[in-house]
């Protein structure tokens, strides 16, 4: 019972403790992350078409799955698929991509910086 019972309070303590550590919800600047979105993709956003379905290549796994879709906010409304079987493709890496980790086909057209690209199929003109 007495266990019990200081396993219990240590637990209290310890939500107690995430909840008074945790930011508050006015703190956080989402608005921020979308900003600065828009700012890294605008230059590639010029040399896109301004409306249909482009290609989109990043970074592997699922904590990449956010860029994506920062990267479809901020060129919508160009639609971004996620696949690189596209006569365009976006390219957005945290991370510079080596040679080896880039999709056959592609070849590089613009390197915008940041971690921003863009390609173009191989056989596309």
């Amino acid at each position: 019972m007495i266990a019990t019972v200081i396993f219990l309070l240590c637990c209290l303590l310890s939500t107690a403790r995430i909840l008074s550590e945790a930011p508050r919800p006015s703190s956080l600047a989402t608005g921020d992350i979308a900003q600065r979105s828009d700012q890294r993709f605008a230059a590639v956003k010029a040399a896109l078409p301004q409306r249909g379905v482009v290609g989109y290549v990043g970074d592997p796994g699922i904590p990449a799955l956010g860029d994506y879709y920062l990267a479809q906010y901020a060129l919508a409304p160009l639609v971004l698929d996620h696949s690189p079987n596209h006569s365009l493709v976006v390219g957005n890496f945290m991370t510079s991509p080596t040679s080896r980790e880039l999709p056959a086909g592609l070849r590089l057209v613009t390197d915008f910086g940041d971690g921003v690209m863009l390609f173009a199929a191989k056989d596309a003109r």
